[in-house]
């Protein structure tokens, strides 16, 4: 969505050069990170359903990246100028870029689906997954389809430990639920404060996530603490599977919300914002995302690649 904005400003612009350009989207990023800042707006976008939207965070995150390459595409076609690409082209390569972000999210969930052999190696698994998630559903339809392997899932919600749950992010889970057992996969809801009872029968959890941070921890719905404390005590893995556009660097955070920041940072509580856990690196084993498989230790490191050498493209 935010990156369709962007491609219709750019479109819309009376700017008749590329200096006037980029000072253009300077000037809509400066205002977008004005809009986010506001306490009404982050109210708004917190109240919406949780598995129909990004948080502030990831759309803070796309837009720097977007912003990133607009700079790389600038850089690249500088000398393709002199010799025939005008300035309407340009600007036409821009709003391609940034209309054409769904498809890449496609692409991005494609990706992690056929990373599934290396985390499905047994012919039968019993995983348990929280809330719904796109990645996670890519993941488990893969194994199915492609690889013909057998898959029960234990699934649990944030229904009974969060008083935000509304009737919309229960159409989504329930949705999330539907779409696997349409692929003949063994779908059981549990509550989540009975999960320590299933340990010993599931091979690993793995779940989605609203955000990476450099730090290697991640934000994600409220209950995935819980989970992830329960894989330490009981020796299971706790995968994550997320698109490379959600890693954010913690700075970012902290210039938005210091309550927030401290959170992810430290241990405190986190009383006033119910919705979301950070779970800390060292609780997570891996990450499968659309740039590769990797330890929470080497996201700091893929987070500067996607920046340096392109590792993420629109």
């Amino acid at each position: 969505m935010v990156e369709k904005i962007i491609s219709v400003v750019i479109k819309s612009s009376l700017t008749k050069t590329n200096f006037e350009l980029f000072i253009s989207l300077n000037e809509a990023k400066f205002k977008l990170n004005n809009f986010i800042k506001d306490s009404e707006s982050q109210k708004v976008i917190i109240s919406e359903p949780h598995s129909k939207r990004m948080t502030i965070y990831p759309i803070i995150s796309s837009c720097d990246i977007y912003h990133h390459f607009v700079v790389k595409k600038y850089t690249y076609n500088e000398n393709v100028i002199k010799h025939g690409l005008n300035f309407s082209d340009l600007k036409n390569i821009m709003s391609t870029s940034a209309s054409e972000f769904p498809k890449s999210l496609e692409k991005s969930l494609s990706i992690i689906g056929n990373s599934s052999h290396i985390m499905f190696s047994n012919k039968k698994t019993v995983i348990l997954t929280h809330s719904n998630s796109e990645c996670v559903k890519s993941l488990l339809i893969n194994v199915v389809k492609n690889q013909n392997k057998q898959i029960s899932v234990y699934f649990t919600t944030t229904e009974n430990i969060c008083n935000n749950y509304f009737e919309k992010d229960k159409k989504f889970d329930d949705k999330f639920i539907e779409d696997l057992k349409k692929e003949r996969i063994n779908v059981r809801k549990i509550d989540i404060n009975k999960v320590k009872n299933i340990f010993n029968i599931i091979d690993f959890v793995v779940i989605g996530t609203e955000l990476v941070i450099d730090n290697g921890g991640i934000i994600s719905k409220k209950g995935i603490k819980l989970l992830s404390t329960l894989c330490l005590l009981n020796k299971k893995e706790f995968y994550v599977a997320c698109e490379a556009y959600k890693f954010l660097k913690i700075e970012k955070i902290e210039n938005y919300s210091q309550e927030f920041y401290a959170y992810c940072t430290k241990n405190v509580s986190n009383e006033n914002n119910n919705l979301y856990e950070f779970v800390p690196h060292h609780l997570i084993t891996l990450f499968y995302t659309d740039i590769g498989i990797f330890p929470p230790s080497a996201v700091s490191y893929e987070l500067n690649k996607i920046y340096i050498n392109d590792a993420f493209s629109f």
